[in-house]
């Protein structure tokens, strides 16, 4: 836990326009010596807690439109697309409850990097290049993302000092009373009422860091341990993974036509799962009824429904120890609602913003309830009693994402790297969209599926989201695989 919290308070200068420390997650922690896996869920409530909210006239919400190529996605940014964030607390409620050292210990990586700085590549200029409207909005976003007048690019070195120096305070005053305090008055005056936004004093303090059991459920004799109610990317990937099971996956060739066919019903099922007034249902009876549904689905065209998804920018980190101690967080910030928090150098959160999370339009999920998020850190237990544990980060594809690399794992007997780096697809809203750098005919093969429509990536595209997992053998040996979609990384230490 020391290590996954350094990790994620150290990306604030590693993916500077990625991650926020003002926006929600989820992680998964594993014990190595019990076995026993707990979800401590951190995202963010729909905030509206304060009494009567500003007029939709007058509230600071706008759209803007992320371009990732052949897909483009629009967001809402402003003070009024923040919702309470749960980043901070959720991260050091962790370390509190799991962490060996002190959290001065834990923040020096961050602060030595917030300081010196780090030099920006050429996939960072890229992942800030889609956020340029948000980041350069306002005269503090220009100071510390803009170069000369526009966007900070390739071979920029990037500090952040006024994060650095929250960090140290929180480590010395302790982080409940910065935050609590002069962080808290911080955000309000970037989101609150007086400002356009929505956020009040009342919706941080019902505010809470929730632990509580995972989801849990077998694939092919293995253990699965994923994010639960109310986040929704858990019980979707519980769900196509329960539909592939019917399948004899390992003859069928990797990539070809019939395997593309069997993983987008399989996508297509589990969207038609959450048009259920109820929502997902996956208890043994229901599961009958998909899989049912899934053998009907292969004689079809390729269509489907257009249900609500998750959030976007999002970071992930998976951290395992040779004992099998494990943490897999996964959080996220929207894109950022263009408002930087005080002099912390930290963006508010746009989740609020995210047109996928609130089918029936904006504003509408009850003030302080949790949202629902497609963030599932997932941890997977092997029958030779290794352990897999991954997560991804990717807005809707986040599901699809991880189903795809548990299947390339288990039914395909990839090694990890090969497992996260092969092709993938995602059907959604009557679109397939595949990679299709592995094959030669650019994907024209996979009209017989006669999907409406089809958007083909001749390379490995962020859209497809980015699975960082580390895997722990029966043996204590480890070997994990950053996804390159996101510029992923490995370091065993």
């Amino acid at each position: 836990m020391d290590a996954a919290v350094a990790a994620c308070l150290a990306c604030a200068a590693g993916e500077p326009t990625l991650t926020s420390l003002a926006g929600g997650g989820v992680l998964l922690h594993r014990d190595g010596e019990s076995g026993k896996v707990t979800t401590c869920e951190f995202f963010s409530n729909a905030p509206g807690l304060g009494g009567t909210p500003p007029p939709k006239e007058s509230r600071d919400f706008f759209p803007v439109d992320v371009d990732f190529g052949p897909a483009v996605q629009t967001f809402h940014v402003g003070a009024a697309s923040a919702a309470v964030p749960g980043a901070i607390p959720g991260l050091f409620s962790a370390l509190d409850r799991w962490g060996t050292l002190p959290l001065s210990e834990v923040i020096k990586p961050a602060c030595a990097w917030l300081r010196e700085g780090m030099v920006l590549g050429s996939w960072h200029a890229q992942a800030a290049k889609l956020l340029t409207s948000i980041l350069l909005h306002t005269e503090k976003g220009r100071a510390q993302f803009g170069v000369n007048g526009g966007l900070m690019g390739e071979g920029h070195r990037y500090r952040c000092p006024g994060l650095a120096d929250t960090l140290e305070q929180m480590a010395e005053d302790g982080w409940r009373e910065v935050y609590e305090g002069p962080m808290r008055e911080a955000m309000l005056a970037v989101s609150g009422y007086d400002v356009g936004g929505l956020l009040s004093a009342a919706d941080f303090e019902a505010y809470e860091v929730i632990f509580r059991e995972p989801l849990v459920f077998d694939y092919r004799s293995r253990r699965v341990y994923t994010n639960p109610p109310p986040g929704a990317g858990g019980e979707l990937i519980a769900l196509m993974l329960q539909l592939l099971q019917t399948q004899d996956l390992e003859g069928v060739a990797f990539g070809s036509d019939a395997h593309v066919r069997l993983l987008a019903q399989a996508m297509r099922v589990a969207e038609e799962s959450r048009l259920v007034p109820e929502g997902v249902d996956i208890s043994p009876e229901a599961i009958k009824r998909w899989q049912e549904r899934y053998a009907q689905a292969q004689a079809e065209p390729l269509s489907g429904p257009t249900p609500p998804g998750g959030s976007n920018s999002t970071t992930h980190v998976t951290v395992m120890d040779a004992a099998g101690n494990a943490a897999t967080v996964t959080y996220s910030y929207g894109e950022g609602n263009g408002y930087l928090i005080g002099d912390t150098g930290i963006m508010m959160n746009n989740l609020m913003g995210e047109e996928d999370l609130f089918p029936n339009g904006f504003h509408s999920w009850p003030a302080g309830r949790r949202l629902r998020t497609m963030m599932s850190p997932t941890i997977m237990e092997c029958r030779d009693g290794g352990v897999v544990a991954m997560g991804s980060g990717g807005a809707n594809r986040i599901r699809t994402a991880i189903v795809q690399v548990i299947s390339n794992l288990v039914d395909h007997q990839m090694r990890v790297e090969p497992a996260t780096q092969a092709p993938r697809i995602h059907f959604e809203d009557d679109i397939l969209n595949v990679e299709t750098f592995q094959r030669d005919d650019e994907g024209r093969s996979l009209e017989v599926l006669r999907a409406p429509k089809m958007l083909s990536f001749p390379e490995p595209n962020l859209f497809f989201g980015g699975v960082h997992l580390v895997r722990r053998a029966h043996d204590g040996t480890l070997t994990g695989a950053g996804d390159p979609r996101r510029n992923g990384i490995c370091r065993v230490v």
